[in-house]
């Protein structure tokens, strides 16, 4: 049997259904990577937030009157966490950056922690930093009474 070659009209359409084609399924594969990509920043984020340390650390800055007058309220935590976690059975260390946000300002919060075995978290370093002002310590004996069990 003899195939009939394509005319110039029918290559042409068929060009035209073939790159509309590939430019959907890369259109598809992006958004595919792309939308893995960010569910597992908003794994890692919900998890970091979730932690004990970032709980007690946040419920410490709200509390302090110094980071409320400074960021305006109400204060909440921002969106994203970054840094390291190692929180074990033997003890723990944090190591985290993460924004607070309040009704005048945006501010950046390091925190450094650490915990022994059974027991709480030691902030070392929780400051915050916002634009044009000194910065806020709320570290462990930077003044505020330690929460009470």
């Amino acid at each position: 049997m003899k195939k009939k070659l394509m005319t110039q009209a029918e290559l042409m359409a068929w060009e035209v259904k073939a790159r509309r084609w590939l430019v959907l399924g890369l259109a598809g594969v992006v958004t595919g990577v792309f939308g893995v990509g960010w569910m597992t920043l908003q794994i890692s984020y919900s998890m970091l937030k979730k932690s004990d340390v970032m709980q007690v650390a946040v419920e410490r800055l709200i509390r302090d009157e110094r980071v409320r007058k400074e960021l305006g309220e109400p204060v909440q935590l921002g969106w994203a966490v970054t840094g390291e976690l190692e929180d074990g059975l033997d003890g723990g260390t944090a190591r985290l950056e993460f924004s607070m946000r309040g009704s005048r300002r945006i501010a950046k919060v390091t925190l450094r922690a650490e915990r022994r075995v059974g027991g709480e978290w030691k902030f070392l370093l929780l400051e915050v930093k916002s634009s044009g002002s000194d910065p806020i310590s709320c570290a462990d004996g930077a003044g505020i009474p330690a929460k009470k069990s």
